[in-house]
């Protein structure tokens, strides 16, 4: 298949993961991913319900998406972050730079609010919106969460996205402009990085089907982010 690329970054909010997509990759690959990710994404919220297994949450995401014609190319190993979660993310200086900037973007422009309220309410539910951009990197409030931020790149034709999965808990602090706590402050965070890659010749086949069946669900879980 032909596709036009683009020559500049972009990003998307799908469900709980912050999408980056590098220079090169095309307006139809990056519709299949937005689109593959929401599948997968809705598929697990479905199965688990209001469980917060995040572990189980993970397995049908993955299972969704190699169902769809992706395949896995690496399976990171669950390791607890130590400080910032940006410091943590096995990416390029660049792509960290992207991921702050587009976070940065979610948060700051008017224009975005549709996209943070998306993420906000599919990371965690229960907290209030205007402290969720200083939870997730310093942590609030008693509860679980989980979001990925993923950077998708192209080359040759062939798309592959590496994911952070990252799974916070946190009991026992509370956030209203300064973090304070009341008593022992238990916080937990952990990550681990997949990379998929995509079947590009099968997906092909059933990419009407899938665009289809989200649109005929009628709720869109994905968004532009603009400012990046």
């Amino acid at each position: 298949m032909s596709c036009s690329v683009t020559g500049s970054a972009s990003a998307a909010v799908c469900v709980s993961i912050l999408l980056v997509f590098l220079p090169g990759v095309s307006p139809q690959h990056q519709e299949d991913v937005r689109n593959s990710f929401e599948l997968s994404a809705r598929a697990a919220n479905k199965q688990i319900g209001g469980s917060d297994d995040y572990v189980k949450w993970f397995t049908i995401f993955k299972t969704t998406l190699l169902n769809i014609h992706w395949f896995s190319q690496q399976d990171g190993i669950e390791e607890e972050v130590k400080g910032l979660v940006f410091d943590s993310l096995d990416v390029s200086s660049s792509e960290r730079e992207l991921f702050i900037r587009a976070l940065n973007s979610l948060q700051q422009l008017e224009e975005n609010e549709k996209a943070l309220k998306l993420f906000n309410q599919s990371v965690l539910d229960q907290v209030d919106q205007d402290v969720i951009g200083s939870l997730l990197f310093i942590g609030g409030g008693s509860y679980h969460g989980k979001f990925q931020l993923a950077v998708c790149s192209e080359k040759n034709g062939a798309v592959a996205v590496s994911t952070s999965y990252i799974h916070f808990q946190v009991h026992g602090a509370q956030y209203r402009g300064v973090l304070y706590s009341d008593g022992k402050v238990d916080t937990k965070t952990t990550l681990s990085t997949h990379v998929f890659g995509l079947h590009d010749g099968l997906y092909s086949k059933v990419r009407d089907s899938i665009k289809k069946k989200l649109e005929d669900s009628g709720v869109s879980e994905q968004t532009p982010v603009s400012g990046l």
